[in-house]
Formats: structure tokens, C-alpha cells, sequence
């Protein structure tokens, strides 16, 4: 036993030092999407539907997998008896894509359109365990339990049981298996291979070997023309059942040796890709891939590139439609093994993770015409790295410069003129630097300060296609002349220079911060585009286009044509508020935009983008960092950031014809609820789903299943009859919510984007049909029509009355009025008592109108007139023939009557008396008041006085 321990241990040793590793940017492992939403973290069984759905079998209940939310289907307190058991053993879907799952007590079959849940058909066995669930071409549903083997058609119908044993023993079916003649193979728990005799309709044993009895997987393989076996205990077998020699009919591979090197033969579920073809097992102890050699042989291959070393529990291996291989797992999370040719080119420097004992922080860089990397280290400073020979070396480690400033880089950029680079660190001087042989060398300095008192720091390095390296600082604009090698400031270009470009014109173009952009010919010739923008960044396209980024994450485009003004593309390119970090236009003029999170390709002719985000862990960056952006023009866009480089080939796939995407309606909810929850007797999809009056909440959810493109894929979405135009969601938004729908049929309408961000033709449509309530049916509004008729006839009949009565009561009074104008018009008093009552009742309000403006100097007859709402003659008549005064003297004779009580109060002075009736001084009062009572008012205070004391006193 140690003996052969040691082989395995040799083999494994072997097959690390000589054996192919799959590449890293090939094979990449992922999360599975929505795994946190799982009712339990470990999965053991896996399976895609037709649609494209996944499904789960867990310990907790059978989940779906929209790609951003998980359904589960179980008994619990909220479905109580839903189920007899929750432990799901096996999952499959029948032509009439019906999901058929059995559980530890019974099997089942999900109605998708409905969610309806009913038993199989399984008789005496409907409480036992459902070992495996097969579909063959013919719509037949294969159901297996210990010792039996049920046919059934998709209705549910049950077709036939098979016995299933050998020795007398029940046994289980590992699987049905039907070849591409239509052929069914059956293997059996300890039982060999079995093949459906279509004559008798009865399995036979198929080419049985004492020594491979316990067979679980069976794939054929195309390319080579034979069979591959996973068995329990023997490993992966080939097998040719066409050999003659009953010896080469199996023959045995070598078994997978784990990092202990320990060699396992129990092989649980096997898959082979469509990539490299390799057959993937997981087995008692991990995950294995071997590859296919010229002479038919199995060769394990080191996976060590993506996947972590260590033994692990796993259970199922599963490929998808799009060739993914998903692996269910217990002890650790459950995972997808995603092959395919990567884009993205990873850089993790571990050669500068060991000197540091840290994280690389690449806060600059360029790559030279040797091809080596140039870049700064955050607090480390200047390195130069040859990514073929993974060297790496540091600025003090060179002679030549180990004493410059390089020990923080703000700022490199490539010549293109001569094999150097040029950098600058904070301040004003900017550095001509080469390499040969990994050594650096400096080849030129530029002093700023010879040609400026206030140079400012260096923000940006361009080198134009006429030898000229512009330089832009916090103060303004300069350029040096490479082939004279002379320096010169652009006096007219001033303020903090964001960036600069050149179009293909050959006219330059820089961004100020907060000032706006300036144009610089080659005559000298400078004009100035006003713009009270954060510009932080600037490129142009091959057509004289610019685009900006500013600090509030605009991404703006300057048309030089039209010159006036900016065109935001914030929103069409799905930014969301993030300072714009850089923008780089590649050779297809696609837009790159990169924020410290995100990198987006942005093709402004259709609107498609691609994003590129540091939350996905396959993409090596955790954070991009402002300067560290460089653009070849050989076809890579190198970005730097938090723990590396990485690079990206620009592509046309922006350009491409969009893909035909179906969206899948995943979940509709009401008030907070799914409809789905209570078992419906309908399909929601393809019928009008029916909103109650009190039903206010209407959110809808959906899902283009592209489990592997969450991140490019988005939607829009639109209610026919609400929204006047499509709603456009931001990424991983999938779903629509509308409040308090007015009665009525809607139909809503979804799209989506393919994995290149194009939009799909291809629109799902669902139909609303919002209830009325009791107050909107046609009978409501029917007794209201009757309502308003009737009151409307209500109201023209009570005018009608009322304009009668008061018809009548004109006539009557117009007897009154002939009267009226007669007391007004005459110029006698009239005796009769009627006419007496009238002149007593035009005194009183003539008395009130005066003795509520006593205090106004300037009340006086036109006045009074005034507040009678008579004339001044009217006026005068009237008064005059009622008491025989002047409408003067009868304002007068009331203001001294209140003067008489006014001076009664001992309290009271002439000048409080004088104040108070609107006198404008004492000799008119004194003149007045003697007039009507023949003494002053002084006198008539003493006389009132004396008649108090011989009150109080007589004699």
C-alpha cells in the first residue's frame, strides 16, 4: 500500500513538472449567480431547462435560477404539505417542458406556466426514493427507485415498469442512456450495462465485465469513436463495444491523483467540454480534467492555473447550453468552470507582490517599443517589467538614475519618435528616459522653469505626430520641440491643464479645467471654446470628434463642426455620477471610459457598451487608478490599478449584428406576492393577467438568462398606453413597477441587450387587464349619466321657478319703486306715515355715516353723498327738507353734540375734543361751538362743572 501511495505521489509530481496547464486566461472559475439566495449553500444537483432557466436540487427544496433571483418550491409554513420531502435527488424536463424531480419520498412534476405541483404516478413506491430521471427522444420519461424503472409519456401517463435487478437484488439505475441510433442503455447499481431489446421491449445485459460493474456515467465521444465510463471504484474506462477482441473492449485509464497524491477511482458525475474535449470528473475527492491523447488515452491535467488545490466535496458536473461546466458543491461553494477565448490579458506582477509584501498599485504606465512595461508604483516609484520573461526591476537598482526623483511617478508617457519614455514626478521637470537590456538611462530633462517664473506641476504628457511633446500643467500649456530640442510656453493657454489630443488634422487640442478647450494650429494660431466644465480628461476620434470626461461623470462630445456646444452622453452610456478618470478612443472610435470602478466600451453610432467592472474576481483589478491608462495603437488598452495590469483587445463586436435575445418573464408580483405562489389554473404569460381594483402594486420581473453576461446584459421596458417611450434600466436592474393602473387592458413590452450591448429586435409581450371597480363598471357609469341628467333638469327647472318668482316680485315691487322715486324726487315733506318712516330711516344711517368718520378733517358733504350711495343734490334736498339745514350744518350739529359729551367727562381737554371730531384747530372748534350753543367750550365745561356742585352741595 505505501508502495503505491508513492507511485500516485511520483505521477502527481510528474504531472505537475511535465503536463500542460491550462491557461489562465482560457479557463476561469465564477460564482454561479444568486448563490446567497439559496435556502442552503450546498448544492447537490444541477440542471438548464430549455428556456435556459437553472435549476438546483438542495437538502431544502428544488430552486430556480433566474440569473438574479432564486424561487424555491417546498414545503413550509408558507406552503405547507407542498411537498413529502424536501431533499431533491434528481431533476429533468419533459418535452412539454414540465420539470420532473424526485425527492427522497416520491416524484413530481412542475408545471412551469403555472407552477402547479402534482404527484407522479408511482404506485407502491410513492414514498420511496427517486434515484434518477431520464428523457429520451421519443418524449418517454424514465423514472427510477430501487428494483423498479417506470416509463412514463409526459402527460404523466405510466407506459410500462421494468424490474431492475441483478442477483435477485433490487438495484437502482444509474442512468438511461441513448445512443445516436436511438438505442437505449441502461447501467445498474452493481448490475453492468443493459440494453432495451425493441423487439420484446426488455433489457438485456450489454457486454458485462466482472471488473466494471458499477458504471455511473456513459459519454460518447465523437472525435474518437468510443465510449468514455465513469465507474464506481475503476475511475474513467474506455469503451468500444465494436472491438473484436472482448480485451479491448474495456480499457482502463489511469486514475485521478489528488494534491496528496493519492489516486481515487470513484468517479460521481463526468462531462466532457467543447473547447478542448477534455473529460471533467468530480469524484470522492475533487475535481479532475484529463485530456484525450493522440493514442486514445486519458492524461490528467494540472488545473492549478484557476482552481484552488485541495481536496473538496463535490457532487454533480454539469454543462450548460453555452458549454459551461457547473459543479455542485458541499463544503465549499458551488461554482461554473468557464471556458472561452478571454479578452482580457491579466498582468498580477508577482514578482513586485514579493518585494513589496503588498498589493501592486500601478498608478501610471506605458509600454515601450521593446515591449517592455514602464510603470509607478504607488510609494514604491519607477519599475520597468518584461512580462515574456516575468523580470522585473527597480529604478535605484539602475545606475544611471538611481538618484532622480523618481520615487513617486505622476505622469509617463510613450515617444513614438525615439525608444524612450517620459515621465515626471511631482513638479516641474520632465524626464527622457530608455532601456536597454532592463538597464534605465536618462536621455533628456526639461526645466520648465527656464521659460517660466510659474511652471506649475506637470498633469498631463502628450507627443504629437510632428516631434513635439506638449506638456500640460496646473498653470498652463507649453511644448518641446524634440528635433531642436527648444522649449516653449503657450502664453494664451492658461489654467489647469486636464489633458490634451490631436485630431487627424494635425491641429492640437487641450481641456482647461473650468475654462473650456482650446484649439492650437499649426501656424500658432489659437482659438478658445468657453466651457465652465470639470474637464479631467480628453481624446479625439479618427473624425475630429472630442470626448471629454468631467469630474461629476459626465462624458461629453465636443463637435468642432458645430462649436457652440457639448453633447452629454452620460446617460447613454450608462453612467451613473462617478468621476470620469480617463477616456481613451480606440481604432473603431469606441469610446473608453474608466471610473475607479468600472471600465466601459462605449460605441456612441448604435449606443452599445460593454462594461468592465472590479467586482467581477476574474478580472485580476480591484480599483483603476486615474493615469494608468495607455493605449498602444497596435490593438491593446492597458489599464493599471489596484493589484496589477491588465490589457483588452479592441474589438468590433459593438459593430456586430445584434443577437435575437428572448426575455423571459421570471416573476410578476402584486401587492408584494407572486402570483405564482397559489397554484394557477392558468398560463399567466399567454393570458391576460387580471388586477382587482384594490390590486394598486404591479411589479414585473424578468430575465434574458445569460447567466454568464449579467454584467453587459440590460433592459428596457415599456407599458403601452402609460409610458410614452421604452424605460432603459441600469445594469443588473431586471424588473418594472407600476402603482394605481387605471381601469383597462395594457400590454407590457421588454427587450434586452446581448452580451455586446445590442439591442435585440425581439420583444416579449404580457397583457394587463386592470378590473374595474363597482364605481367604474358601465352600470355605474350608466346611473351616473341618469344622475347628472336628472339633476341637470332638477337645476333648469328650479331656475326656471325662481326667475318666475322673481318676475313676480318686480312687478309687485314696482309700485314700491314709483313711490320710492317719488319721496326721492320731491321737494316738500310728505305727511303720510309711510313717508315719515322712510325720512327717520335716511336721518339714522345719515347720523352713523357721520359719527364713524368724526375724527377725518376732510369728511364733508360729497362724503356723506358717497356713503348714502346717493347724490349731493339727492343729498341736500332730502336733509334739508327733513330737518331744515344744510347737509353742512347737520354734519356739524352731530360732531358738537358729541363735543357737548365729550366735555362733560371732567377728564377731558378742548384739545382731546378738537383731536377726536376731526378739527384742524381750536378757533374753528371754539367759532362752532359757539355758534350752536351760544357760549365757548370752555364755558360750557365750568357751567357743567357749577351744576355738579350744587348737586353735591345745594344751599
Amino acid at each position: 500500500m505505501i508502495i503505491r501511495q508513492k507511485v500516485y505521489l511520483m505521477q502527481f509530481l510528474c504531472l505537475l513538472i511535465f503536463n500542460p496547464i491550462l491557461h489562465a486566461q482560457d479557463i476561469v472559475v465564477r460564482e454561479i449567480p444568486s448563490l446567497d439566495k439559496l435556502p442552503v449553500n450546498a448544492i447537490h444537483r444541477i440542471f438548464q431547462d430549455s428556456d435556459g432557466y437553472m435549476w438546483y436540487g438542495t437538502f431544502n427544496g428544488l430552486c430556480r435560477n433566474d440569473g438574479y433571483n432564486i424561487r424555491v418550491f417546498r414545503s413550509d409554513l408558507y406552503h405547507p404539505g407542498l411537498l413529502s420531502d424536501n431533499y431533491i435527488t434528481y431533476i429533468s424536463e419533459d418535452h412539454d417542458k414540465k420539470i420532473w424531480f424526485g425527492t427522497m419520498k416520491g416524484g413530481y412534476i412542475l408545471d412551469k406556466a403555472t407552477c402547479r405541483i402534482t404527484p407522479m404516478d408511482l404506485q407502491e413506491f410513492s414514498d420511496k426514493n427517486v434515484f434518477t430521471i431520464n428523457v429520451t427522444r421519443d418524449g418517454s420519461i424514465w423514472v427510477s427507485m430501487q428494483g423498479v424503472l417506470f416509463r412514463f409519456k409526459a402527460d404523466g401517463t405510466l407506459i410500462k415498469r421494468y424490474k431492475t435487478e441483478y442477483n435477485h437484488s433490487p438495484e437502482f439505475v444509474y442512468i438511461v442512456y441513448e445512443d445516436k441510433n436511438g438505442d437505449l442503455i441502461i447501467s445498474l447499481t452493481r448490475g453492468g450495462m443493459y440494453k432495451l431489446n425493441k423487439d420484446t421491449d426488455d433489457f438485456e445485459a450489454y457486454f458485462h465485465h466482472r471488473d466494471y460493474m458499477d458504471i455511473e456515467r456513459i459519454i460518447w465521444d465523437e472525435t474518437n469513436g468510443y465510449y468514455w465510463l465513469g465507474t464506481w471504484g475503476k475511475g474513467i474506462v474506455r469503451f468500444d463495444p465494436n472491438s473484436k477482441s472482448p480485451e479491448t473492449q474495456y480499457i482502463p485509464q489511469p486514475l485521478p491523483v489528488d494534491i496528496t497524491g493519492n489516486a481515487t477511482g470513484a468517479i460521481y458525475h463526468m462531462v466532457q467540454d467543447d473547447v478542448f474535449h477534455y473529460i471533467w470528473v468530480t469524484s470522492w475527492k475533487d475535481l479532475f480534467a484529463f485530456r484525450i491523447t493522440k493514442e486514445g488515452h486519458l492524461e490528467q491535467v494540472d488545473t492549478s492555473a484557476f482552481l484552488t488545490p485541495g481536496n473538496k466535496i463535490l457532487y454533480e458536473i454539469y454543462k450548460d447550453k453555452d458549454g459551461k461546466l457547473w459543479v455542485s458543491a458541499f463544503d465549499v461553494e458551488s461554482f461554473i468552470i468557464d471556458i472561452r477565448n478571454y479578452i482580457v490579458q491579466k498582468y498580477p506582477l508577482p514578482d513586485l507582490r514579493n518585494q513589496l509584501k503588498a498589493n501592486p498599485a500601478i498608478n501610471s504606465l506605458c509600454k515601450d517599443e521593446d515591449g517592455i512595461f514602464w510603470f509607478s508604483q504607488d510609494r514604491y516609484g519607477l519599475c520597468i517589467y518584461d512580462s515574456r520573461k516575468k523580470k522585473l526591476k527597480h529604478y535605484s537598482q539602475c545606475q544611471g538614475i538611481r538618484n532622480l526623483p523618481f520615487g513617486d511617478v505622476t505622469n509617463i508617457a510613450r515617444s513614438y519618435s525615439h525608444n524612450r519614455i517620459w515621465a515626471t514626478s511631482y513638479g516641474s521637470t520632465v524626464f527622457g528616459l530608455s532601456q536597454l537590456n532592463m538597464e534605465m538611462k536618462e536621455d533628456v530633462r526639461i526645466e520648465l522653469g527656464n521659460v517660466t517664473k510659474n511652471p506649475g506641476q506637470v498633469t498631463s504628457l502628450f507627443e504629437d505626430l510632428q516631434n513635439n511633446l506638449w506638456i500640460g500643467t496646473t498653470t498652463g500649456l507649453f511644448v518641446y520641440r524634440i528635433m531642436s530640442a527648444t522649449l516653449e510656453s503657450i502664453p494664451e493657454v492658461s489654467g489647469p491643464v486636464a489633458g490634451i489630443t490631436q485630431t487627424a488634422d494635425s491641429r492640437i487640442w487641450t481641456a482647461i479645467r473650468n475654462k473650456g478647450i482650446y484649439r492650437i494650429e499649426l501656424d500658432k494660431h489659437i482659438e478658445s471654446y468657453p466651457f465652465d466644465k470639470d474637464f479631467v480628461c480628453i481624446d479625439a476620434t479618427s473624425d475630429g470628434d472630442l470626448w471629454m470626461g468631467t469630474t461629476e461623470g459626465e462624458v461629453l462630445l465636443f463637435d468642432p463642426r458645430q462649436k457652440e456646444t457639448l453633447k452629454d452622453y452620460s446617460f447613454s452610456c450608462g453612467m451613473k455620477g462617478d468621476i470620469i478618470n480617463n477616456i481613451t478612443v480606440d481604432v473603431y472610435n469606441h469610446v473608453w471610459i474608466t471610473t475607479n470602478q468600472m471600465i466601459k466600451e462605449f460605441n456612441p453610432r448604435n449606443g452599445a457598451y460593454r462594461s468592465y467592472s472590479t467586482r467581477d474576481k476574474n478580472f485580476l483589478l480591484t480599483r483603476l487608478l486615474s493615469k494608468a491608462v495607455y493605449y498602444d495603437r497596435k490593438g491593446e488598452i492597458y489599464f493599471g490599478g489596484i493589484s496589477g495590469i491588465v490589457s483588452i483587445s479592441p474589438t468590433q463586436q459593438l459593430e456586430s449584428i445584434p443577437e435575437q435575445v428572448t426575455t423571459h418573464i421570471s416573476d410578476i408580483k402584486i401587492m408584494g406576492k407572486s402570483i405564482w405562489d397559489d397554484q394557477l389554473k392558468q398560463d399567466p404569460i399567454n393570458t391576460p393577467i387580471r388586477l382587482s381594483p384594490n390590486d394598486q402594486n404591479l411589479e414585473i420581473e424578468f430575465s434574458s438568462l445569460d447567466f454568464h453576461n449579467l454584467d453587459q446584459i440590460r433592459y428596457a421596458y415599456r407599458m403601452v398606453g402609460v409610458d410614452n417611450d421604452w424605460v432603459y434600466l441600469d445594469d443588473r436592474k431586471n424588473s418594472a413597477f407600476y402603482n394605481r393602473l387605471d381601469k383597462g387592458k395594457y400590454t407590457f413590452q421588454v427587450k434586452a441587450t446581448d452580451k455586446n450591448g445590442l439591442w435585440s429586435n425581439e420583444v416579449t409581450e404580457i397583457t394587463i387587464h386592470r378590473l374595474p371597480a363597482w364605481y367604474e363598471t358601465w352600470w355605474a357609469y350608466l346611473f351616473y349619466t341618469l344622475l347628472t341628467m336628472a339633476i341637470i333638469g332638477y337645476s333648469i327647472y328650479a331656475y326656471l321657478k325662481r326667475m318666475k318668482r322673481k318676475n313676480d316680485e318686480k312687478w309687485a315691487d314696482s309700485a314700491e319703486l314709483v313711490k320710492m322715486h317719488q319721496y326721492l324726487d320731491t321737494k316738500d315733506s310728505i305727511s303720510t306715515s309711510e313717508f315719515a318712516e322712510i325720512d327717520k330711516l335716511l336721518l339714522d344711517r345719515a347720523t352713523k355715516a357721520v359719527e364713524e368718520h368724526l375724527n377725518e378733517p376732510e369728511f364733508n358733504v360729497v362724503s356723506l353723498a358717497e356713503a348714502m350711495n346717493m347724490s349731493r343734490s339727492t343729498l341736500s334736498r332730502k336733509i334739508k327738507v327733513i330737518t331744515g339745514k344744510t347737509p353742512l350744518d347737520f354734519i356739524k350739529d352731530i360732531k358738537m353734540q358729541h363735543a357737548c359729551r365729550m366735555l362733560e367727562n371732567k377728564t377731558a381737554t378742548v384739545a382731546d375734543v378738537i383731536t377726536a371730531l376731526g378739527y384742524s384747530d381750536y378757533k374753528n372748534f371754539t367759532q362752532s361751538f359757539k355758534e350752536a350753543f351760544g357760549m365757548s367750550p370752555g364755558e360750557y365745561q365750568k357751567q357743567i362743572k357749577e351744576k355738579k356742585e350744587e348737586t353735591i352741595h345745594p344751599s
